[in-house]
């Protein structure tokens, strides 16, 4: 079956959310990435603030699992809302063609042959750089910024999704996007796409 969704995985700092803005805009698709926020606490009853604390501190304690059958109504806060983020990624796949950046969505989407998965990665000082100059991250903080990121980005998917962070067979295509640029790691991902049309 031919790819209707993007999926974009990144380490922070990569580029990820730039990438996923331009594929949607070059797409005409849908772009989900805090969006996503906004759509699951609609779904769900759930301020949207706390989706996005929970962004900010996923790992910081050992969660329930949703592959493992986890009840939505006896969950913890942040379970809770992973539950509804897993279900909103599953309804907005469903709603056609569109771009996902992060929340574990190429795991969310695993059993669907139209999803392409991409991972985006890129040198540590690279990402430090851009976190400073595209994210305003103070550059005295820059470089515990990006390594707590990480740190959280993979502890969130190995909590809720049992998946190693960046590891590249769980992905059809891996880029770094420090080496080739933002561009043209848009146009990888465009060449990829089209070809499996």
């Amino acid at each position: 079956m031919k790819p209707s969704i993007i999926t974009i995985s990144r380490q922070y700092g990569s580029g990820g959310r730039k990438v996923g803005t331009l594929l949607s805009q070059e797409l005409n698709v849908p772009f989900y990435d805090k969006a996503l926020f906004a759509e699951a606490a609609q779904r769900s009853g759930i301020h949207q603030s706390h989706f996005e604390e929970a962004e900010q501190h996923s790992g910081d304690q050992l969660f329930g699992h949703i592959f493992d059958g986890m009840s939505s109504m006896s969950a913890p806060l942040n379970d809770r809302i992973f539950l509804a983020q897993f279900e909103t990624i599953r309804a907005l796949a469903d709603q056609g063609p569109c771009v996902i950046v992060g929340r574990g969505a190429n795991r969310v989407l695993k059993d669907r042959e139209d999803v392409l998965n991409v991972f985006l990665y890129a040198d540590f000082d690279r990402r430090v750089r851009r976190a400073v100059e595209e994210y305003g991250v103070d550059p005295a903080r820059a470089e515990k910024v990006v390594r707590d990121m990480d740190k959280n980005r993979a502890s969130y998917l190995k909590t809720y999704t049992d998946q190693q962070f960046g590891k590249a067979e769980n992905y059809h295509l891996c880029i770094d996007s420090g080496t080739v640029g933002i561009e043209n790691a848009v146009k990888i991902v465009l060449a990829t796409y089209r070809t499996l049309v």
